[in-house]
């Protein structure tokens, strides 16, 4: 079987039936199809159904991305092109003889870097220097430049399946390079992809090749199954998890001559497909995807092609419009998202004005890209003319000169971002933070050890000094948001930080138990474990802690926090801290008991610019000092009694030193006291380091 992929029943698209704007590429012989910008083997013509197919897909991710509730499954548009690719790539080595495996790898690789590469470089080169500008270093963004880096390698699928939450998660929707993870699997696909059709071609295997594109697709299938239940992110990123959707569209392919015959006439194959697909666009996020939920679009995909094949479907699918976002659909997808995340960071995408300013960007930068990057590219005779081998090896040059340019960007950003937290010292609570003048030839030695799935940062003196103590720190990261002023406890004093962390592992919350968070059991277990064990005469710990109801966090789906509190202590909490705090203390340690500090409801750095005050994540910069007090009350309360049943148990209350008026203020006078909504910032902790020196050294 050497023929194309091209339906016999379906005519040559006509030079008149094209649109005028957006026509396909010349090819580099006659013969030759395109499907947005493809062209396969041998056949009679250009399918302009296929740009259609992609038009459906590339608008139901767009309408998804943009306005989530109007198509609850949108992103399964992905899958529509995943089936596609896979049908189009085959079809693209079938019909073509080569001398040996290295001419058909040559060949192909050039014209995949030659297909995608010149419009992802753009596009990522572009993000990232936006990116830098306008969009501030925090857990909201903390996979950004890790992302953006591999996905000039087509990695970025990988770090995203192991370093962030899953697709739907916040930092994934904050992130500019998400979307790039697709493209990850295709590039890889395409790795391994030429040894299979080489078995095909050359070794006149085809039936064995069938077979083993059918058993990698059911194993693929079978992976995807399997991981869906036990590591969603591994099945929704990974290319092996993934391959049977890619592999659905070869088979599709290399079939076509045993099908297709049966497929002309079949007048509901298209009606089918497409029921299949709009009740994928149904689907609301969740585990259940990629599997089963992917299984809808992937058939409903492969009955459309049928039915495009088989001369049965609608005409509409092969109109103009449908043919022109087919052709633009790569540069669409590849421009949408980072202007839509990038909305997201400054004015907002909540309002229908700001989604059509942006959907009008997302336009105009995939036409441009069209036909500026991909067109004059992938067309141009002078490439045209060069040996396939050169072609790659100048193209993987570029790639790389676009990396190294993009980590130049990366490591530019505090030189050149445009967001008031470039002033690092000031809005970040990092642990290098500067020490005063008289005390930097006493900077602490750092070091660290791992403990139960969390890490125990160690800050030992440099300088000896009289009184040595070591200070331990069971906490979250509002222990970590003090790590300034803990280190420079150790710069003045001598004594050991030993600062225990464990994201989302909060220790004595109050309003929370520990047994609400079971996830965190045997951390907590192995923290108090350490501490008595370590703990001596002298000791102190320091139990900083969130323990009121956050109003705000760092991104906009939580913006509603603030109408939802529950600051009430629960029974089994208080007596479960009971427990702890006596415990803790047996060996004679002193306990130090952070009382509720303010917090406002806004992500205090993301609403201090010019370009992101009006953010709908912004909802002010303060909060009344008396309604503090009043959410923090019972929390108190049961403070003041686990203080009272602990002689060697204090508090200590940082909010009258946020707060000195009737007012606290998150920025007062320019200078930031808080980063987010509830995490104190650099100068936060220079505020209030003398008084908690003063604290913990007054409690031993």
């Amino acid at each position: 079987m050497n023929a194309g992929c091209t339906p016999r029943p379906v005519r040559r698209m006509a030079r008149a039936d094209c649109p005028c704007r957006f026509r396909p590429l010349q090819g580099e012989r006659s013969g030759e199809i395109l499907v947005a910008g493809e062209r396969t083997g041998d056949g009679p013509g250009y399918i302009p159904a296929i740009d259609g197919l992609r038009a459906i897909a590339v608008t139901s991710v767009i309408l998804f991305h943009l306005r989530p509730g109007a198509l609850p499954g949108g992103f399964t548009g992905v899958d529509i092109f995943f089936v596609i690719s896979g049908f189009v790539v085959t079809g693209s080595l079938l019909g073509r003889t080569f001398a040996s495996f290295g001419q058909l790898a040559a060949w192909f690789y050039a014209r995949r870097l030659m297909r995608i590469m010149p419009a992802l470089i753009a596009m990522l080169l572009a993000t990232l220097f936006a990116a830098q500008l306008f969009i501030p270093d925090a857990w909201l963004s903390n996979s950004l430049a890790q992302v953006g880096r591999f996905a000039f390698l087509g990695l970025s699928n990988i770090v995203l399946a192991t370093d962030t939450d899953s697709y739907f998660g916040p930092q994934a929707a904050y992130n500019p390079f998400t979307h790039s993870w697709s493209l990850g699997v295709e590039e890889q696909f395409y790795l391994f992809f030429p040894f299979i059709l080489w078995w095909h071609h050359q070794l006149q295997a085809g039936a064995k090749a069938v077979r083993l594109v059918a058993i990698l697709s059911g194993l693929s299938l079978l992976l995807c199954a399997v991981l869906a239940l036990f590591a969603n992110k591994f099945a929704f990123y990974l290319i092996f998890p993934r391959f049977w959707e890619l592999g659905a569209g070869m088979l599709l392919c290399l079939t076509r001559a045993r099908w297709q015959p049966w497929a002309a006439g079949k007048a509901w194959l298209a009606p089918l497909g497409a029921l299949a697909i709009a009740a994928g666009f149904a689907l609301p996020e969740g585990p259940f995807f990629p599997f089963p939920g992917a299984l809808l679009p992937v058939l409903g995909t492969a009955f459309v092609i049928m039915a495009i094949l088989g001369g049965t479907a609608p005409r509409a699918l092969a109109g103009r419009p449908m043919v022109a976002v087919g052709l633009l659909s790569y540069s669409l997808y590849l421009w949408h998202w980072p202007v839509f995340v990038l909305f997201r960071w400054t004015a907002g995408l909540h309002t229908p004005t700001l989604q059509l300013a942006a959907l009008a960007i997302t336009v105009a930068l995939a036409i441009l890209s069209y036909f500026l990057v991909e067109k004059p590219l992938r067309s141009s005779r002078r490439m045209a003319g060069w040996p396939r081998g050169r072609v790659v090896a100048a193209a993987l040059a570029v790639v790389l000169a676009a990396a190294l340019g993009g980590q130049l960007l990366i490591a530019a950003h505090n030189r050149i971002t445009l967001s008031v937290t470039r002033d690092r010292f000031a809005w970040y609570a990092e642990p290098g933070r500067p020490l005063p003048l008289d005390l930097t030839g006493c900077t602490p030695i750092d070091g660290e050890e791992r403990l139960a799935g969390g890490k125990v940062t160690l800050w030992t003196p440099r300088c000896a000094r009289p009184g040595g103590f070591t200070l331990f720190v069971p906490a979250d990261s509002h222990g970590l948001a003090y790590a300034p002023a803990l280190r420079r406890l150790v710069a003045e004093t001598g004594a050991s930080v030993r600062l225990y962390f464990r994201p989302a592992c909060p220790y004595l919350k109050l309003i929370l138990s520990h047994a609400a968070r079971p996830r965190c059991a045997d951390w907590y277990q192995a923290v108090e474990r350490d501490i008595v064990r370590r703990s001596r005469p002298g000791d102190v710990v320091f139990l900083p802690g969130l323990r009121v109801t956050r109003l705000a966090n760092q991104f906009e789906k939580d913006r509603d926090l603030a109408g939802r509190h529950d600051d009430r202590v629960s029974a089994a909490a208080l007596a479960e801290a009971q427990g702890i705090t006596q415990r803790l203390a047996a060996r004679s340690a002193r306990l130090v008991l952070e009382a509720p500090k303010p917090v406002f409801p806004s992500p205090i750095f993301r609403c201090t610019d010019w370009f992101n005050r009006a953010n709908p994540a912004c909802h002010g910069l303060t909060i009344g000092r008396e309604a503090m007090l009043q959410r923090r009350g019972d929390v108190m309360r049961a403070m003041r009694v686990l203080a009272a049943g602990q002689r060697s148990t204090i508090l200590w209350d940082p909010l009258p030193i946020f707060c000195p008026g009737p007012t606290c203020e998150a920025v007062p006078g320019g200078r930031p006291l808080f980063f987010d909504g509830d995490h104190p910032s650099g100068l936060g902790n220079d505020l209030i380091y003398a008084d908690l020196k003063r604290t913990i050294l007054g409690v031993r």
